[in-house]
């Protein structure tokens, strides 16, 4: 294999995934090595950034003492890491449609596929770079040396990773060889993503089903017995369930890459082709019979959505990684209990409910994403006698009403686990719904200022503006924001329970001011200018 084709493909598959990222560097002058050292930096930030963020809420633990959670966690975080590695070979494999480009030039089919598979390791690894975390304090913590601790981390962490990729990769390429994907690929990928993400829903249910066991210190809970003899590398590393661990573990990695070798990348350039010449070869589309326009725009909505990759990826950024940060806390067995809150707190749990909705909403969210998800066709939309801000309108509350059902259901979740009563659940309820409509709007305006209409992936979409490192800092800001507001608030409450009416009067009232002067601010900004 050539290192320096691999890095000239690389580089190309570097510039195709950010573009946005790549034009905003160029304009400062970047370009060749340089461009790509920096577009390589990004990554760096985005591990960094998640590793911070989803980290901290695990360094409490003594994972050496709690085999539960540490199973647990890994468990949490290979499911992601299946989530990501499925999605992001789908889009950079066959969204990108970008073959034919390669065709005529002098590239071997492992050069295309090791150029590839590389940008989707970088994808994937700021989303289970804390199992690295995990393995390193597990290790140092039993007592092992830690330059041996770290290297048996990044090994055990390499060969998971390993094994992950290539599994999904053998998935993903082994549908392209059936009739049914060749002919419905986005059915079928949609499919395949949706039963991806029950998998993580049914996966964290029964992970979940334990039952929690104090170990003295610390509250542990139910250990899942697959993932035991890993706990066992990282505190007692010369037993022969460690030895045999390790065995095992490198022996399905040699006989995954030799079946990735025989079933993909011997016939990476045909698959890919004959993928790609039915995509190009689309059937016309029937005219529908439908002749009320407000229904012909709403069914062209809703087929926005099948985009492939699309769901996973709102599952993902919208309720699975959020889940991760709270679920230390509801997991744990040391859930709060709100059964004795009086109506004292309504006004709380409503701040509680907006600052948890601003948090969730951001760039990767469906409302933040929808203008852009008409590509090429929005010009065509603009151009006929169709009030523009009827049309974005009802773009808006289709994102708008998803956010809400999805935000609704994870406070309602936490509302029940912490066994609040119904007003307080109500209060939280009404405050995302609230929260929601205030940040779709920045966000639904956001698209339109960074619309783009030649993406071929909806990671592209994402990236605009800040990138990752941008939403990760956004996210950041978002939280302590957040958590400040509502420990002033809460504490206010705790002090003057006697004055807690008027404090309540006083935080809506501040609320309503601010949230009337945002509505106001975006209708003149925004929706105005559109009529």
């Amino acid at each position: 294999m050539h290192k320096s084709q691999l890095r000239v493909l690389l580089a190309v598959n570097l510039r195709l995934l950010n573009p946005q990222l790549t034009d905003r560097l160029r304009k400062k002058g970047a370009s060749g090595p340089a461009l790509s050292k920096k577009l390589m930096r990004q990554f760096y930030l985005n591990a960094l950034m998640f590793l911070g963020i989803y980290g901290l809420t695990m360094l409490a633990f003594d994972f050496s003492k709690l085999p539960g959670m540490f199973t647990f966690y890994v468990a949490l975080f290979i499911l992601l890491g299946i989530s990501q590695s499925i999605s992001g070979i789908y889009n950079v494999f066959f969204a990108g449609n970008d073959l034919v480009e390669y065709l005529p030039l002098p590239f071997r089919n492992q050069e295309i596929f090791m150029s590839k598979i590389l940008v989707v390791i970088f994808n994937t690894v700021p989303f289970t770079i804390p199992l690295l975390l995990i393995f390193i304090m597990t290790a140092t913590r039993a007592g092992i040396f830690v330059v041996l601790g770290v290297l048996m981390a990044v090994l055990m962490y390499g060969l998971i990773l390993s094994v992950l990729l290539c599994l999904c990769a053998l998935i993903v390429f082994g549908l392209t060889k059936l009739t049914v994907f060749r002919t419905h690929q986005k059915m079928v990928m949609n499919v395949m993503l949706g039963l991806n993400a029950v998998l993580v829903l049914v996966g964290l249910y029964f992970m979940n089903r334990g039952s929690s066991s104090d170990t003295g210190t610390q509250v542990d809970r139910a250990a899942l017995p697959l993932l035991i003899p890993i706990f066992k590398v990282f505190t007692t590393p010369l037993t022969m369930t460690s030895l045999l661990t390790w065995a095992s573990l490198i022996v399905i990695s040699l006989i995954l890459f030799a079946l990735t070798g025989r079933f993909v990348l011997t016939h990476l350039a045909e698959q890919l082709t004959q993928v790609n010449s039915v995509l190009v070869a689309t059937p016309p589309r029937r005219h529908s019979r439908q002749h009320n326009r407000n229904k012909i725009l709403r069914t062209y909505q809703f087929q926005l959505l099948k985009e492939p990759s699309l769901a996973l990826q709102l599952f993902t950024n919208s309720i699975l990684l959020p889940l991760i940060l709270v679920g230390t806390v509801l997991f744990s067995g040391t859930a709060p209990n709100f059964s004795r809150l009086s109506l004292n707190w309504l006004g709380v749990w409503f701040v509680s409910g907006m600052a948890g909705a601003i948090i969730n909403v951001n760039q990767t969210s469906l409302v933040g994403n929808l203008i852009s998800l008409d590509k090429m066709n929005f010009d065509f939309v603009r151009a006929l006698p169709i009030p523009m801000s009827r049309y974005l309108r009802q773009k808006f509350y289709l994102g708008y009403w998803f956010q809400v059902m999805i935000n609704g259901v994870m406070v309602l979740v936490v509302g029940i686990a912490g066994r609040a009563p119904l007003a307080l659940d109500l209060a939280l309820i009404l405050g995302v719904a609230w929260g929601t409509y205030l940040a779709a709007q920045h966000y639904f305006k956001r698209d339109y200022q960074l619309r783009l209409t030649n993406w071929t992936n909806v990671t592209q979409l994402f990236n605009r503006g800040g990138g990752n490192l941008g939403l990760m800092l956004n996210l950041l800001a978002c939280s302590i924001v957040g958590v400040l507001t509502i420990v002033i608030y809460s504490v206010l409450i705790k002090l003057f329970a006697a004055a807690a009416m008027l404090i309540n009067i006083i935080v809506l009232v501040g609320v309503g001011i601010i949230s009337a002067g945002l509505v106001w601010h975006y209708y003149k900004t925004f929706w105005q200018q559109l009529d």
